[in-house]
């Protein structure tokens, strides 16, 4: 004859029900208790996942093919005559000069104007290229000299011009197309790099060079002979390393967020730990009457475990979904970039991991377990016959209590 199991689903969901009906308030803290802390933990990986994602995205619509970047360590850019001396290094493809200015758009909004050559970025970076090359190389608008292509996320005004505030000057420019390959997010406005240089007072310096490698050339080597060659107002780095950079200034707010979503996850577990302890203390008497009607002691042991374990389970998926909308309004709010000017008008897709998911819930289940032990183990302990004789003290008189 097959061995009873030592914990009968119809006496755990009648026990859950009727501790639940008679302290309904202490259950309800001790769940939202395991929930904030899943929220806090879940909502700072989806903030911060999602955040990388965009800038890894800005990177790329911005970089296109490029292999290596020579950029400013400051708003004032480096001198222009780097450029010929790079370009002439063995083992590059194109070199394209580019000329970043932070502006603003009439309603106050935030965007970047970008002076590229259309002809020399149509090779490096194709996204900020699409429609200006061939305007400028058919003699359309763009060659107009200070005409702008616009992403998608800017308008023109109805006479077809674009106003631009930078360094205290309102400065309206015509508008020659769009810029369909730029993410739709992106607020750029990209003209031909004299023209920025001139109107945005920028003349003789340069923000990056964009540096396509030729086939074959070893990536290591190259960089060694252009590292010799840069200023101090410049350094070299790569696309791969700008994402590496962003993560790494990532790191504190997520390591301090973290750890408060820890202190509030651990103040669950402390809160389930008191409501089993009381729950234990108060129902000692009936737990004695289950013990001398048949239920072993591993059956005692895991009823108040799996109590704990619903108490986790609820608190994991109500944390998980708070999380996630606390993430999906904050990134509402804020933008890809935290509220850092860098892609205003953007709003992230909310990128949810199932694997992340079920780690940041599992927190909370092992926390409300670990809050469940030792009142289990108490229950488990127990001595029903000491427990009926007398009201439900059921520790031993001969020994110290812990």
């Amino acid at each position: 004859m097959a061995a009873d199991p030592p914990l009968s689903g119809t006496l755990l969901g009648w026990m859950v029900r009727g501790e639940w009906r008679a302290h309904p308030v202490r259950t309800l803290v001790a769940v939202l208790a395991i929930a904030v802390g899943v929220a806090l933990g879940f909502a700072v990986h989806l903030v911060n996942r999602s955040a990388l994602v965009e800038f890894d995205a800005a990177v790329r619509s911005v970089s296109g093919a490029a292999d290596l970047r020579i950029e400013a360590v400051s708003a004032a850019g480096f001198d222009e005559s780097l450029f010929p001396i790079v370009a002439r290094l063995p083992g590059l493809a194109a070199v394209s000069p580019v000329v970043e200015v932070p502006a603003r758009t009439a309603d106050g909004r935030s965007l970047t104007v970008i002076g590229v050559d259309p002809l020399r970025a149509a090779r490096v970076t194709p996204a900020l290229a699409a429609g200006s090359g061939a305007g400028f190389a058919a003699g359309g608008p763009l060659a107009a000299e200070d005409a702008v292509w616009l992403s998608p996320a800017l308008r023109p005004t109805a006479d077809g011009a674009f106003t631009v505030l930078a360094g205290g000057k309102r400065i309206v420019l015509p508008v020659a197309g769009g810029l369909p390959s730029v993410e739709a997010g992106r607020r750029i406005a990209v003209a031909d790099i004299a023209a920025v240089q001139q109107r945005f007072d920028r003349l003789g310096r340069l923000t990056r060079l964009d540096i396509a490698l030729a086939p074959g050339a070893q990536q290591e080597a190259v960089a060694e002979d252009i590292a010799a060659l840069l200023p101090a107002d410049a350094r070299l780095s790569t696309p791969e390393a700008e994402s590496r950079r962003t993560g790494d200034l990532s790191r504190a707010y997520r390591v301090n967020l973290g750890m408060l979503a820890m202190v509030a996850l651990l103040t669950g577990g402390f809160l389930v730990f008191s409501a089993q302890s009381l729950s234990i203390a108060r129902r000692r008497a009936a737990f004695a009457l289950l013990r001398v009607l048949g239920l072993p002691r591993t059956g005692l042991f895991l009823q108040v475990l799996a109590e704990g374990a619903v108490l986790g389970l609820l608190g994991a998926a109500a944390g998980l979904a708070a999380g996630a909308g606390l993430a999906w309004s904050v990134l509402g709010l804020l933008g890809g970039d935290l509220g850092g000017g860098y892609f205003s008008g953007s709003r992230p897709a909310l990128d949810i991991s199932p694997g992340w998911a079920a780690i940041h819930a599992g927190l909370g289940l092992a926390v409300a377990l670990a809050g469940s032990l030792l009142p289990a183990l108490e229950a488990a302990r127990a001595a029903p016959a000491l427990a009926l004789k007398s009201a439900g003290q059921s520790g031993d008189p001969r020994r110290r209590p812990a």
